[in-house]
């Protein structure tokens, strides 16, 4: 006899592979139903987990934001996940919509960087490249930005950099 809630074993084997430093990246259907939650964030946290990217639904949005679990979904919903979605592999490269292309390939050791702003994927064969040059534009918009707080103006500024 069966009492309890469904299981899905290899969405707990996903999840135990989980190392320090991760960021895990679902991908989903899109079918309206939950991918994660506070719970999974919980346990996977406890495994030195940083945050998730979903390709689908989130909810307990407020739990996840007072546990500082960063998330970084489709879409919110309500709705539970047993029994309506069930992990088929992990671990290995998968693709999600991009912004500016259909699709982005994220593999297991590329790196994953969320903000307010949304979601970068870096290869990680160009991480060490991509991070050299995003130090040079984020300084370059400091210079910017400290020369337009001096009472610079905005022609001036463009005159001065170039675009901004």
């Amino acid at each position: 006899m069966s009492g309890g809630p469904p299981t899905d074993e290899l969405k707990v084997q996903a999840c135990a592979g989980v190392q320090d430093g991760d960021v895990t990246v679902w991908s989903g259907s899109g079918n309206g139903a939950c991918y994660f939650g506070e719970l999974i964030a919980l346990g996977l946290q406890s495994l030195g987990c940083r945050g998730a990217l979903v390709d689908g639904g989130v909810r307990d949005i407020a739990w996840l934001e007072q546990a500082q679990f960063s998330t970084f979904s489709t879409y919110r919903t309500p709705i539970q996940s047993i029994g309506r979605w069930q992990v088929q592999r992990w671990a290995q490269p998968i693709l999600l919509p991009g912004a500016n292309v259909e699709a982005v390939t994220v593999s297991p050791d590329d790196f994953v960087l969320g903000d307010i702003d949304g979601v970068v994927v870096i290869p990680a064969e160009h991480v060490l490249q991509v991070l050299e040059r995003s130090e040079a534009v984020t300084e370059r918009e400091q210079d910017i930005r400290v020369a337009l707080q001096q009472g610079m103006s905005l022609q001036d500024a463009i005159a001065t950099f170039g675009s901004i």
